[in-house]
């Protein structure tokens, strides 16, 4: 049997953010903060303005993307009263007014967050919550009270994506093998990016409800797709639900209802089953590179097959059941 663990602890080399990487965005956000605070003091001074990361990076779960464009999502939270409570549009209008000249690339105005671009191929989104001040006027995070996302066209809505961070960081305590499976997931989902594969915390979520550990990474991501596939398949079981429940607020929300169209639905269920067929064939040959060649056609180019230094006896082994095969046939 193929053992290529060695190889997908290789994988995660080549689609992690290096030291460089994270020093670099370390230095944006840190300098997007101050922005933001000095903004604060001398326009909206009866704000307190407190950040939080969330997201993959916070999570340690962050891949940088075939295009090369990867980033970094940095909350920012607005203190104030709640009858100074402001409209989602002007929060949006503040940040983007204080972060407005901090590149010479165009900030992006979304929905759901600004956007800062930077020319060497990574973004900070900065999405924006508001919370009312407490009486003690100490600023907590982490109390009952659920924090408000401003979302440009729907409104204030219940977030908490710090208690997302937390809930993932009790599943994958002393897991570091979870966080590489997150990692292989979302790699996958960005190589099949033409099928609109599920979002990075769907994949977050299902792999943590699912996750089944082994001393190596092939066997333990097989498993886990396997076990996904149980979950979520009803094509294939009366027991599966296609669903994916966020697990903190809010928690009646199925973050696969968005992939449920009839199209989108197939492409996902179809793309995990070869997914899990080429994993299984991978691991049940002997030669090490027809075993990679099955992992890097859904894992990408960058899965690092022309590395692996083949072993001569399990090649010819590999031949020699072949050949046994064919003369077993052939008598028969």
């Amino acid at each position: 049997m193929a053992d290529l663990h060695q190889t997908f602890i290789d994988f995660i080399d080549k689609i992690k953010l290096q030291p460089n990487d994270k020093k670099q965005l370390k230095r944006s956000k840190d300098t997007i903060r101050k922005d933001i605070k000095n903004y604060f003091k001398k326009k909206n001074s009866q704000y307190k303005v407190r950040f939080l990361g969330q997201g993959s990076y916070s999570m340690h779960t962050t891949i940088i993307p075939k295009d090369g464009d990867y980033d970094i999502d940095d909350g920012v939270y607005i203190f104030g009263n709640i009858d100074d409570k402001p409209t989602c549009q002007q929060v949006h209008s503040w940040i983007n007014n204080a972060v407005k000249n901090r590149t010479n690339q165009n900030n992006i105005s979304k929905n759901t967050c600004i956007r800062v671009q930077y020319a060497n191929n990574y973004h900070i989104d900065l999405p924006i919550y508001y919370k009312i001040d407490g009486e003690d006027d100490k600023v907590k995070l982490d109390d009952k009270d659920i924090p408000k996302f401003a979302h440009k066209k729907d409104g204030w809505i219940d977030s908490d994506p710090y208690a997302f961070r937390l809930w993932f960081e009790e599943k994958s305590k002393d897991k570091p093998q979870l966080k590489r499976i997150v990692r292989y997931l979302k790699a996958w989902s960005d190589n099949k990016s033409s099928l609109n594969l599920p979002s990075g915390m769907v994949f977050t979520i299902l792999a943590s409800e699912n996750y089944m550990s082994d001393e190596r990474d092939d066997v333990a991501l097989l498993k886990t797709l396997e076990r996904i596939q149980k979950s979520i398949d009803d094509s294939r079981s009366k027991r599966a639900k296609y669903t994916c429940f966020r697990p903190t607020v809010d928690k009646t929300e199925n973050l696969l209802e968005k992939y449920s169209s009839k199209t989108t639905k197939e492409n996902f269920l179809t793309a995990l089953n070869n997914f899990i067929n080429s994993g299984e064939k991978a691991i049940n040959l002997r030669g090490k590179k027809d075993a990679c060649a099955k992992w890097q056609k859904h894992l990408g180019d960058r899965f690092p097959c022309s590395s692996i230094k083949e072993n001569d006896s399990d090649i010819a082994k590999e031949f020699a059941i072949a050949d046994s095969i064919k003369t077993e046939n052939k008598s028969a």
